[in-house]
């Protein structure tokens, strides 16, 4: 009888330091989630010299990293993107005469990666994961026909998707996100007379998802998006290249700011990426 009941003793002890301890299935409350992401920050292209400049933090400073990539004086126009799926975003360069697209999988100088033709010339570029396959590719808008064209490859061939999303000839600027955190990027359109955003969670034809005001109409301000909280969603922000000061949102809807700061040199495009 002893022996049986210091059996039982043992056992229970033994449960109870298995229960301290937290078992096999009990995770660390402070541990990240397996696949967390950063959140992206701002980089800055200013094609009259070339050059980027790109933050780490989505706070005022100087440039965490600044190289030059491509020619100087042409009309060049900027993106970003995970080209190579390896987490961290490089650079691109569009150039609208003649439709070629220069990519590196870095944020450095150096030489393109990928040097491709890509879809009729003297349109607005744009770069995301279309297909979902954790890498980013390009695509082009026609403002004159409010047509997307989309590509599933970094390479020169047919275009993969082609649709009508916003009016035509409304001088509507093109973003691009994966705005509802499904994997796959959207597209949107910024309306720089009212401030007023258009955003679609799926690369179709169709009416947008998402509509309402962020910014001063008629400020020319300049569209971008990322996703600045590492939430797995992309929200939108403008840059004033005349101040040099950025605004972003952490949620796609009206209302403030959710971090303002000011950073780089003036007459730039912004884009967006984790860099490191």
């Amino acid at each position: 009888m002893k022996i049986a009941l210091k059996r039982i003793l043992l056992v229970l002890l033994a449960a109870g330091a298995l229960a301290a301890c937290g078992g096999d299935d009990e995770q660390p409350v402070d541990k990240p989630a397996a696949g967390a992401k950063s959140g992206m920050t701002l980089g800055l292209y200013k094609p009259a010299e070339g050059k980027f400049y790109m933050r780490s933090s989505n706070a005022a400073g100087n440039a965490d990293m600044a190289f030059t990539y491509g020619p100087t004086g042409q009309k060049l126009t900027a993106v970003a993107g995970d080209w190579d799926g390896d987490g961290t975003y490089g650079v691109g360069l569009y150039n609208p005469t003649n439709a070629t697209w220069y990519l590196k999988n870095s944020a450095a100088d150096g030489n393109a990666d990928f040097t491709f033709a890509f879809g009729p010339q003297g349109l607005q570029p744009i770069a995301g994961d279309w297909d979902g396959d954790k890498k980013d590719t390009v695509g082009l808008y026609d403002p004159a026909k409010g047509l997307w064209y989309l590509k599933n490859s970094s390479a020169a061939g047919n275009i993969d998707a082609t649709f009508f999303f916003g009016p035509a000839n409304s001088g509507w600027l093109p973003i691009s996100g994966d705005w509802d955190g499904d994997g796959k990027y959207g597209v949107g359109l910024y309306d720089p007379a009212k401030g007023t955003w258009y955003l679609k969670n799926a690369t179709a034809s169709g009416n947008a998802d998402a509509i309402f005001q962020f910014g001063t109409a008629g400020a020319g301000w300049l569209p971008v998006s990322g996703d600045w909280d590492g939430d797995g969603k992309e929200t939108v922000g403008i840059y004033d290249a005349a101040k040099s000061t950025v605004f972003l949102k952490n949620s796609n809807a009206a209302g403030n700011a959710d971090v303002t700061f000011a950073f780089g040199p003036g007459d730039a495009r912004p884009i967006a990426g984790r860099w490191k």
